[in-house]
């Protein structure tokens, strides 16, 4: 299952969003509308980022029930990192600030403020640490990075990804 999939539809994926052209029409601040233990693998892309903590942690909830043990998570956010690197000089901010609309100015601190909210958008920001911990803390287990997929990634926000995969367990509920 593909959640807060946007219109496309993907082969051997069922999609999940709020908008016409997925699979399944849904506002994911409701829990799923699937059995437990149902998909084999779910994936999300640049979506954990939308949801306010409360939010948040109900909605890893959700998708660590709908999984079959065994399965993996396959997560993309953007790389909060990186937009702190920005600011502090350490890479060109212009190469990152590429959605016109929430670009305030060139000011170091307008680079965090343009990940952090993305014109209203965004309600949480992820590294590597922070996504695992929050994952974790819903039950999955070896969170680690992982590469691109080219096969399920979106090219056109590779710049500014963070990879990870987790898996929930075999042999326990959380």
């Amino acid at each position: 299952m593909e959640v807060g999939s946007g219109p496309k539809k993907r082969q051997g994926w069922l999609t999940l969003d709020m908008c016409s052209g997925a699979d399944v029409f849904w506002d994911l601040r409701y829990s799923l509308p699937f059995p437990e233990n149902t998909f084999k693998a779910v994936y999300c892309s640049h979506v954990l980022e939308h949801f306010s903590y409360p939010q948040l942690v109900k909605l890893l909830g959700d998708i660590y029930k709908v999984m079959q043990p065994g399965a993996r998570f396959l997560i993309a956010v953007p790389d909060a990192s990186l937009y702190i690197d920005a600011y502090l000089g350490k890479i060109d901010p212009k190469t990152l600030l590429m959605y016109e609309p929430a670009v305030i100015s060139y000011s170091p601190m307008d680079y965090l403020n343009y990940i952090f909210y993305m014109d209203g958008h965004h309600k949480m920001m992820f590294d590597v640490k922070n996504l695992a911990l929050h994952c974790e803390g819903a039950g999955f287990v070896n969170c680690s990075l992982r590469e691109f997929d080219g096969a399920l990634d979106v090219p056109e926000r590779r710049y500014e990804s963070l990879y990870m995969v987790c898996e929930k367990p075999m042999n326990r509920e959380r």
